[in-house]
C-alpha cells in the first residue's frame, strides 16, 4: 500500500507527495546524501558513484542508504510504491549494464540524472533483477513515480517489457493494478460531483435529498483501487493552491483522505500495515516536509546551496516520533 501525488501552485512551484503504507518498519527519516556518495550494489557488490546530491527519507541497511522517496540537487524527484503480484524483472543481469535490485533503482535514478528527459535516456543502460540479494532479503516488487522541475510526472512499471516511462496524466498512483487499469477505472466514477443532487421524481413521489450527496459514489476503502479514485478526484476538485506554504498544507489534506490508521488493515500475521510517515517535496525550492505516524507536527528540511557544497557524508536528521502540542496557555 502507499498513495503517491504531483501537485503545482499559481506561483510555479511543483511537488510530489506520498505515504508510506506499510507493515514492516522502515524507520526511514529525513536523509541527504552529498554528491559523490559511493554506495555498494547489493546485486553484484560494485561501486556505484552518484553525481548529485539527493535528500529524502532514507535508512541505513548494512553499508548503505536506501531511499524511498526523494529528490536531488536539479528537482528530479521520485516514490516507489509496492507493486505486488505485477512486478516483473530481469531474470539475469545484462553484461555491460548498471544491474540493480529493485530497492537500490531510486538511489540510481537521482543520484545520476537531472531531469526526465535524462532519465528516460540513461534508462537504456539499467537493469533491475529478480533477485533477493537487496537489504530486505527478498525481492521487492516495486513500481515508481518521478517528477521533475517542470512538473512533468511519469510512471514506471516493470512488467517484464523493460524499463518504460509512461506519463501520467492524472498525477497519482497508488499500488497494483498498473496505473493504465487505474485511469480506465476512472470512467466508472464520472457521476461523482462536488455539488449535490437536487430533488427527483418517482412516479407522483418527490424525493428530496437528505443532505450532502454529490460524492456519495467515491469510494471510501483503503485499497489501492480506492485510494486512486479518492485521490484523483480530490486533486481534480481541490481549491488550487496560491503559493507553495499554501500547496503544503492543501496536499497534506488530501494524502489524509487516504492515510491508513494503525489496526484498519492488517496483515495475515497479524501485524498491522499503516502510513508510517507522510512526505511532501518541494521539487522548486528543494524542501522536504515530513509527517511520521506519531507526530502530526510538520518538519521542514530544505536542501541548501552550502549542504550540496559542503556536506561530504550522509547526514541523518532525526525527528520526534512523540506527538507534540503547541500549548496556548
Amino acid at each position: 500500500m502507499c498513495t503517491s501525488l504531483s501537485l503545482g501552485a499559481l506561483d510555479g512551484s511543483k511537488f510530489l507527495a506520498r505515504t508510506m503504507d506499510f507493515a514492516f518498519e522502515l524507520n526511514g527519516q529525513p536523509t541527504f546524501l552529498p554528491e559523490n556518495y559511493e554506495w555498494i550494489s547489493s546485486f553484484d557488490k560494485k561501486t556505484y558513484t552518484t553525481d548529485y546530491a539527493i535528500m529524502g527519507t532514507g535508512a541505513k541497511y548494512g553499508s548503505n542508504y536506501m531511499v524511498a522517496d526523494g529528490f536531488n540537487e536539479y528537482g528530479l524527484s521520485a516514490a516507489e510504491l509496492y507493486f505486488v503480484n505485477a512486478a516483473k524483472y530481469d531474470d539475469e543481469p545484462t553484461a555491460g549494464k548498471t544491474n540493480l535490485v529493485s530497492e537500490e533503482f531510486i538511489l540510481w535514478a537521482l543520484g545520476n540524472n537531472k531531469n526526465i528527459e535524462e532519465l528516460r535516456k540513461n534508462l537504456e543502460n539499467v537493469r533491475i533483477i529478480e533477485s533477493d540479494a537487496g537489504v530486505m532479503g527478498q525481492n521487492q516488487p516495486l513500481h515508481f513515480i518521478f517528477s521533475d522541475a517542470t512538473g512533468a510526472t511519469y510512471v514506471l512499471e516493470p512488467e517484464g517489457d523493460g524499463l518504460i516511462l509512461e506519463e501520467d496524466k492524472v498525477g497519482v498512483m497508488t499500488n497494483t493494478p498498473d496505473y493504465d487499469w487505474h485511469k480506465t477505472n476512472l470512467a466508472n466514477y464520472l457521476g461523482t460531483q462536488t455539488t449535490g443532487f437536487k430533488a427527483k421524481k418517482f412516479g407522483d413521489e418527490e424525493v428530496i435529498p437528505a443532505g450532502s450527496n454529490g460524492t456519495f459514489r467515491l469510494p471510501g476503502g483503503f485499497t489501492a483501487v480506492d485510494r486512486f479514485v479518492r485521490t484523483a478526484f480530490i486533486r481534480n476538485e481541490i481549491e488550487e493552491p496560491k503559493d507553495a506554504q499554501q500547496a503544503v498544507n492543501t496536499i497534506l489534506h488530501i494524502l489524509d483522505s487516504v492515510t491508513v490508521p494503525r489496526g484498519i488493515n492488517m496483515k495475515d500475521n497479524g501485524e498491522p500495515s499503516y502510513t508510517q510517515y507522510q512526505t511532501v517535496l518541494d521539487l522548486t525550492n528543494k524542501i522536504m516536509y515530513y509527517v511520521p505516524y506519531g507526530n502530526r507536527t510538520v518538519f521542514e528540511l530544505k536542501m541548501t546551496d552550502d549542504m550540496i557544497k559542503n556536506q561530504k557524508e550522509p547526514k541523518e536528521f532525526e525527528v520526534a516520533l512523540k506527538q507534540e502540542f503547541s500549548s496556548l496557555n
